[in-house]
């Protein structure tokens, strides 16, 4: 998996010789976006040069839920240069070697989507379509488990957890992960280490945005206590309610319901799987729509995704505690509608975060939607003078990189069979944009599958996790997997096996690498 933040930037210093004043940065909104941007602008921005104030208010409100993440968040606290055992003490975090997806084809049905590779590329092809071949060969049945061909996924089903060692020839070396964490610790702890850093906040509430043109650039905000706070650049962290690109700039939002029907959830905290903190996300499937189970440390978010089209709120709730068995905790509903803006930068905003557009948590990539648009904002960064070639750029990317992690989520539902509610009907039989039927007819043809641009989020590995997982089998692999003679290709696979096997067997559990290296207090 390829962190959309990748790329080369510089991240010394960042300063434009031109000012004549330090350069005036306003965030609207803390929680984890606005506290992210806040944190990393104030790292790599020259505080001479730039003045950074994040203005937020407990009546805007955040999603607050356990959170799970993907490998490029590793990416991001490494620039902030953030230590990683302080920083899971801290927000009562986990590790994630990858996703669980259970119910999904049908009842009964489990997969994983592991952060690693399987097995080793042979020949310039990649694996899976030796694995493909070799399916075929022995029969589902008599086959190697996909689950033994892969180091993470290996890992992850046997509770099992380390960081990449220093040996780089071994398995073990190159091990991928993520985190599973408190979202509002994680915005806590942001808010100290930018505050530390020069970060003014302010407590406060927005009236209105001040402009001299109605949806041209804005002046500055007018908050309720402090008055005037002006500004050369404002970043809009307001969430969905989107108060400066969407009401004060009147940025249009693409509404992708039609194809991504899941709009609402329930969240409630609940109990460790058998008193284990497991290190992946599950994504259990059920007949409304799909629960998470996110293990913390000190507790496992539960959360039960649905449609509003097909469940209402209440229904959805009790079914929802029935499931779980939690009957008195207080329940936190979230609302949302998939999509994106038309423009996530226009004139001297830019909208980062839910602000900007969002895509259900399925494959758990709030934050990673985040963390690019802060990349990617710092990379073009604004400055005096005219900003219209780097919004335009800005756009561009932001599109396109959501739009692609769009129909990967989308294709989750559509490749489903099951029909045991109108729900799941509606999903397996909806139309797709001409983007995913492309990739679906290419892979159906004979395995292959490609990214539209670096810019892509998911991989070939990610893409075929699913594929395969939800049943998806191609007609042909390519022409070289076939060439490779069939006792050999049988060898390989049993070596990466036997490699994988041991490699997994010195790791110690979740829990004990966690009570060594990141125990919370």
């Amino acid at each position: 998996m390829r962190s959309a933040s990748a790329g080369r930037i510089y991240f010394g210093p960042l300063m434009n010789n031109s000012m004549t004043h330090p350069y005036q940065i306003v965030i609207l909104g803390g929680g984890s976006a606005g506290w992210m941007t806040a944190a990393a602008l104030s790292k790599v921005l020259d505080r001479q040069k730039y003045r950074i104030t994040l203005v937020e208010s407990a009546a805007i409100g955040t999603v607050s839920v356990g959170e799970a993440t993907i490998p490029g968040i590793r990416e991001f606290n490494q620039l902030l240069e953030i230590n990683e055992d302080d920083f899971l003490r801290e927000t009562n975090g986990s590790f994630k070697l990858g996703i669980a997806f259970e119910n999904w084809q049908n009842i009964g049905d489990f997969y994983m989507h592991p952060f690693g590779p399987y097995g080793v590329t042979l020949n310039g092809v990649p694996f899976h379509h030796y694995y493909l071949r070799h399916l075929r060969e022995q029969g589902e049945a008599n086959a190697i488990p996909l689950s033994d061909l892969n180091l993470e996924w290996r890992a992850a089903i046997e509770h099992k957890f380390s960081r990449p060692i220093a040996d780089k020839r071994s398995p073990l070396g190159h091990i991928k992960y993520a985190y599973h964490f408190d979202a509002l610790k994680y915005a806590h702890y942001l808010k100290r280490y930018a505050t530390q850093r020069g970060v003014v906040a302010l407590e406060d509430r927005m009236v209105r945005a001040k402009q001299h043109v109605e949806q041209g650039p804005i002046d500055a905000l007018m908050l309720e206590q402090h008055g005037e706070i002006k500004g050369d650049f404002f970043i809009d962290c307001s969430g969905f309610k989107a108060l400066l690109i969407g009401e004060a700039l009147g940025v249009s939002y693409h509404d992708w319901r039609k194809w991504m029907p899941c709009d609402s959830a329930v969240a409630l905290p609940g109990q460790h799987d058998n008193d284990a903190i497991l290190p992946y996300t599950r994504s259990i499937a059920h007949h409304e729509g799909w629960r998470w189970r996110i293990p913390l440390q000190h507790r496992t978010g539960e959360g039960w995704v649905y449609s509003s089209r097909f469940t209402d709120t209440e229904q959805a709730e009790r079914d929802f505690r029935q499931t779980i068995g939690n009957h008195d905790s207080k329940a936190n509903h979230l609302r949302w509608i998939n999509g994106r803006r038309d423009q996530a930068w226009r004139h001297n905003c830019v909208a980062i975060g839910l602000s900007a557009g969002f895509i259900e948590p399925l494959e758990s990539t709030g934050l990673q939607l985040t963390q690019s648009g802060i990349m990617r904002l710092i990379s073009l960064l604004p400055g005096p003078g005219e900003l219209s070639e780097r919004a335009a750029a800005f756009n561009k990317y932001t599109a396109e990189e959501i739009t692609n992690i769009r129909d990967f989520v989308m294709c989750h539902y559509k490749l489903t069979e099951r029909d045991d509610s109108e729900f799941w009907r509606y999903c397996r039989d909806m139309e797709v944009p001409d983007s995913l039927q492309e990739r679906l007819n290419l892979y159906r043809e004979n395995a292959s599958v490609f990214r539209n641009s670096n810019n892509e989020l998911f991989n070939e590995i990610s893409w075929f996790s699913m594929f395969q997982g939800q049943g998806l089998r191609p007609a042909q692999v390519h022409p070289l997997a076939e060439q490779m003679p069939a006792a050999e290709m049988q060898q390989h696979l049993q070596t990466v096996q036997r490699i994988f096997a041991q490699s997994v067997a010195q790791l110690p559990t979740h829990e004990q690498f966690i009570q060594k290296h990141c125990k919370a207090p």
